[in-house]
């Protein structure tokens, strides 16, 4: 059985021991886990090195003079090149990386209220945000490292709090307080909506996120459910299959929303953290129609509610081989480092 074990907590958003900070709402490792990026209510983005030492996480770099509200959510591209982070100003802020250095380099703006979340394709051609509005935007990367709109959907009728991609295609998953999931596709002129799964939840859909291959998604609501849906057709390129619910598992000893999920790539472990300020890791045992999640273990983080949880897709060095870290953040302005041992 997995353990989780509590490495170090660090205090952000000039949180002191035995007070609370204000709200941490997002963190997420850069593609080759030796940074962690950060942001909340104080408008700021943190970027955390990997050390070999405890805390084994350093504060280099704080962005605090590009957005005038809470920043809700940050991501990396995969190429490492670029840090997006999105805000309830109602813009997103493009940094450019360039020998360890972040500056701001563009300014999106068009979405008519809070941006909720923003995530770059697996090919970083394309930048996806989402809103209160309603609203789901692609942006379109030039050979200029220039952003252009270029599609807006609105498939949804309450607030979109959640957009990610499929690991390998340009096919894109939004979750929304209209209890529903949308799935969307490029048909080689503009971006259509592929599938829309009406009451996917019974409740705000708060995140997803899929498995290495593509061939699972994962969903956590406000119902206290966690919920797997699978491919009808595996062998087809995703973008062209539809998608179906085969499991749920209902966290029986909570009533608090469940707001974060994350699948580890290697491990195949599935992260959740929610309003109860608990850690949960699941697997998937079965096979076809009767694969079914289980839990493996779970933790009090000493935390209040958990925003977000994040595994690393990678260990340093002097780890053990069997430990993989997750980090997660709440609103008491602490970050929070595990590791998991398998």
């Amino acid at each position: 059985m997995p353990k989780i074990e509590e490495l170090s907590v660090l205090r952000v958003n000039s949180a002191v021991e035995g007070t609370a900070g204000s709200t941490v709402w997002t963190v997420k490792w850069n593609h080759s886990g030796t940074l962690l990026a950060s942001c909340g209510d104080d408008k700021t983005v943190r970027i955390w090195k990997k050390v070999a030492n405890k805390p084994y996480l350093q504060c280099r770099t704080s962005l605090d003079d590009s957005h005038t509200r809470a920043i809700r959510c940050v991501e990396f591209s995969h190429c490492g090149r670029f840090l997006a982070s999105a805000s309830f100003d109602a813009s997103v802020v493009i940094y450019s990386i360039e020998n360890g250095e972040f500056s701001e380099c563009n300014k999106l703006e068009g979405h008519e209220s809070e941006v909720k979340c923003c995530a770059f394709s697996p090919s970083d051609e394309f930048l996806a945000t989402c809103s209160r509005d309603k609203s789901v935007w692609f942006w379109q990367m030039d050979e200029d490292d220039d952003f252009q709109v270029c599609s807006v959907l609105q498939q949804h009728t309450q607030d979109v709090k959640f957009v990610t991609w499929h690991p390998n295609e340009e096919l894109l998953v939004s979750c929304s307080y209209d209890y529903s999931i949308v799935f969307y596709k490029f048909d080689g002129e503009d971006w259509i909506t592929q599938q829309k799964i009406t009451d996917a939840h019974e409740g705000t859909v708060w995140c997803a996120a899929f498995d290495s291959e593509g061939h699972r998604l994962v969903t956590v609501g406000e119902d206290c459910v966690v919920q797997l849906w699978k491919r009808e057709s595996p062998a087809e390129l995703a973008v062209n299959d539809k998608w179906r619910s085969v499991a749920k598992f209902h966290i029986e000893d909570s009533r608090l929303p469940l707001y974060s999920v994350s699948w580890h790539f290697t491990t195949g472990l599935i992260a959740v953290g929610g309003g109860d300020g608990f850690i949960r890791i699941f697997q998937i045992e079965g096979h076809g129609d009767d694969e079914h999640l289980i839990q493996v273990t779970s933790r009090d983080a000493d935390a209040n509610e958990i925003n977000c949880v994040a595994w690393s897709p990678s260990t340093s060095p002097d780890e053990p081989s069997d430990r993989w870290l997750l980090a997660c953040c709440s609103d008491d302005g602490t970050i929070r480092l595990f590791g998991v041992s398998l």
